[in-house]
């Protein structure tokens, strides 16, 4: 615990040295390429767009420990040596993308003979690999595993731990180390990075279907940040696993920005009550989603209001809310609304503060305007 903090410590004064990617691999002269097989970074990135890459499976080639430290989201992970056991994971009917440490490493051409070998016929390999991939602009995505040996192993490297979650929601619960940089207040608050622009930088929200975390990335990217990550999995899956969690939630408590008028309802409704209200008709849902997202899918009836017009343009953006009865803001995992819910309290005169509740959930959404909460 205590190198932990003597590490934020560090972090804050910026007084640490920076050492190299640990992902960077020896190197060895260029293996061999067959043109038949060869797929570029230009065209793999057309083909990991959203929509397009359900016809596709990204195929991690290196060694299981490689993956976790740092992979291309999406992909997964099968070891060479272990491709044969595990032909019942990869379907006939899409192409088979192998991908390897670069272009000094055997194992994807290796994996992607096998496969033929075997009867697939649509088949790739990426021989840029995850040099080429990162050398490119992409961040990578890493694993639960390696997370959990760099926060608690107590390691001498280096690293920035980014909680992209709205302030609230880190306040409650967030994992030991990490700075808070909700992606909200990214222009704001991004002169709390590094100088160093190499320096590893490890971004998380709420979850697999938070996007918070890479939408933070991509904007350190575009700062020129040349070594950032995206733990997907996030808080939520973190704290599954018994790992450690600081903030006030953890001890028992809840940290609020905002007091709610005295007989108000409780911040966060549950499923069942949603739904009842719902069905009965007595309730204005608002998607704080961002409109892209609404647009895909919505929950019938919902109206958008994006959560970051409640945090910068509160006074303007609270008189489409209900003036009276129950309004209940939602999102993808509930860091969103919980964001809007605290604006709303704290920066606005909305008159109806004491029926305002948010979903604190995980949230699917399907075009026909149905809903699945986990």
């Amino acid at each position: 615990m205590k190198r932990i903090c003597y590490r934020m410590l560090l972090m804050a004064l910026l007084l640490f040295p920076v050492v190299g990617n640990s992902l960077a691999e020896e190197s060895q002269p260029p293996v061999d390429q067959d043109p038949a097989l060869v797929i570029t970074t230009a065209e793999l990135e057309r083909l990991l767009i959203p929509g397009a890459r359900e016809g596709i499976v990204l195929v991690d080639a290196r060694p299981e420990v490689k993956y976790q430290q740092g992979h291309i989201p999406g992909a997964i992970s099968i070891p060479k040596p272990q491709l044969s056991a595990n032909f019942a994971r990869l379907p006939r009917d899409k192409t088979l993308i192998f991908y390897c440490g670069g272009l000094s490493c055997p194992l994807s051409g290796q994996s992607a003979v096998i496969a033929k070998q075997n009867g697939y016929e649509k088949v790739r390999a990426y021989y840029e690999g995850m040099p080429g991939w990162s050398a490119a602009g992409h961040y990578a995505q890493v694993e639960l595993p390696y997370l959990a040996k760099l926060v608690t192993g107590g390691g001498a490297d280096p690293f920035l731990l980014v909680d992209a979650r709205p302030r609230v929601k880190y306040q409650q619960g967030f994992i030991p180390g990490a700075v808070s940089i909700p992606k909200a207040e990214f222009a704001k608050l991004k002169g709390l990075l590094p100088v160093a622009k190499e320096l590893p930088i490890i971004i998380y929200c709420g979850g697999y279907s938070c996007d918070l975390s890479s939408q933070t990335a991509e904007l350190m990217i575009g700062l020129g940040y040349t070594n950032v990550s995206v733990f997907s999995a996030g808080e939520p899956v973190w704290r599954e696993a018994g790992l450690p969690v600081w903030g006030d939630g953890a001890s028992g408590g809840l940290a609020k920005m905002a007091a709610k008028p005295a007989g108000g309802l409780p911040e966060a409704i549950t499923p069942e009550e949603f739904q009842k209200l719902l069905t009965d008709g007595q309730v204005q849902v608002i998607d704080v989603r961002e409109p892209k997202d609404y647009a895909v899918a919505h929950i019938k009836g919902a109206v958008n209001i994006f959560e970051e017009d409640f945090i910068f343009k509160a006074k303007e953006t609270t008189p489409k809310l209900a003036p009276t009865g129950r309004v209940v803001l939602v999102c993808n995992t509930g860091s969103r609304s919980a964001s809007a819910y605290y604006a709303i309290l704290n920066e606005s005169d909305y008159p109806n503060k004491h029926n305002l509740q948010y979903l604190d959930k995980t949230v699917s959404y399907n075009p026909d305007g149905t809903f699945a909460v986990k």
